[in-house]
């Protein structure tokens, strides 16, 4: 298993996207923006831009760099289990009876040695499964209520357990439209990230899909497409637009790392592998993926989704482009990025258990 290279400090960090950016690496250094934090369902100053039609076209301009909160009456991030609320704005129904082990809090979660978990360097096809909604760019597994929620780029979705059965019908909230982008679950928050191409990043109750808190994001991101959280809650974002790999801390105020991604030019979707401190990532353009570090550097070379390491058997997925991991299981997620279908792989050694790595250790 491998351990973090990077210790993150808990600084706050606001992302502000800006096109045409020329993608270099600048090795980690450390960036600041400004932020304004308003509530009571203020909305933010900054801009959010027009992006781009889909995540593999061109640049599109982001927004100035501010932030809005909202205290939105969303229902408690603690219940238990059942996620059956109807909720507020952006809920056009929920699922109707998952629950999770640890009642809807990080409390219960049995306690992981990531020492003790194999990482997953290959990830074999068990099955497609059918969503019913096209164009699928964004989902995340909340492990908190055992249920995957898998969203539309226009932001109609379902939710549904960990074997593919669907739940019910979910929607994001209108904040995080238009063209949703990416997707995470923060377990010790226990809320919904979304991002769009835009670069807003936006938190969500995951029961009702109400909007929690909004950010415009920055640091010269462009057209964000893919996000991921690790354990120690630094967001890992896909900038399509400058080809980096682009790493914040949880509360967007400083950049970590920003690197390329040697073999994937156009990097789109991320996801970190259960259990590891490894990230799962692909090109929609090339239709392939690889694995990496928490640093960027590849672990598994990339291989067409589908028929070659990491993600082996089943087919070429069109166009692969969501991605998902489940840490109950190990498994991963892939969606098509203008299907209607999400491709699940299993690890090639086996289910693996990983929930409680999730949390700091």
């Amino acid at each position: 298993m491998t351990r973090r290279a990077m210790t993150t400090a808990v600084v706050v960090c606001v992302l502000v996207g800006a096109c045409g950016d020329d993608g270099s690496s600048s090795g980690g250094a450390t960036t600041t923006g400004s932020a304004l934090t308003t509530s009571g369902g203020s909305t933010s100053a900054g801009s959010t831009g027009s992006g781009s039609e889909s995540s593999t076209s061109g640049s599109g301009s982001t927004g100035s760099g501010s932030e809005s909160s909202t205290s939105g009456s969303s229902g408690s991030s603690g219940s238990s289990g059942s996620s059956g609320s109807s909720g507020s704005s952006g809920s056009s129904g929920t699922s109707s009876g998952s629950t999770g082990t640890s009642g809807g809090t990080t409390g219960g979660l049995p306690p992981c040695d990531p020492m003790q978990v194999p990482d997953t360097t290959e990830f074999v096809f068990a099955k497609a499964i059918e969503i019913g909604v096209s164009t699928l760019q964004a989902g995340y597994y909340d492990n908190n209520r055992q249920e995957v929620t898998v969203l539309s780029f226009y932001g109609q979705g379902k939710r549904l357990d960990v074997d593919g059965n669907i739940l019910g019908d979910v929607a994001a909230p209108a904040e995080a439209l238009p063209k949703l982008d990416g997707a995470a679950y923060d377990t010790l928050a226990d809320v919904g990230l979304l991002i769009n191409q835009a670069c807003v990043l936006v938190e969500v109750d995951t029961e009702t899909m109400a909007a929690l808190k909004v950010t415009q994001l920055g640091f010269d991101m462009s057209i964000c497409a893919g996000l991921a959280i690790d354990a120690e809650r630094s967001l890992y974002i896909a900038s399509y637009g400058t080809k980096e790999l682009v790493v914040i801390d949880r509360d967007a105020t400083k950049v970590i790392l920003r690197t390329a991604i040697a073999g994937m030019p156009n990097l789109d979707g991320i996801a970190e592998i259960a259990g590891s401190d490894n990230f799962l990532v692909n090109d929609t353009v090339t239709l392939t993926a690889a694995i990496v570090d928490p640093k960027g550097a590849v672990l598994v070379p990339s291989g067409k989704v589908g028929t070659a390491p990491p993600l082996t058997g089943g087919g070429p997925v069109p166009q692969p482009d969501s991605m998902l991991t489940i840490c109950l299981n190990g498994h991963t997620w892939v969606c098509d990025a203008y299907g209607t279908k999400c491709s699940d792989f299993a690890p090639s050694d086996g289910d693996k258990e990983a929930c409680g790595c999730l949390i700091p250790q």
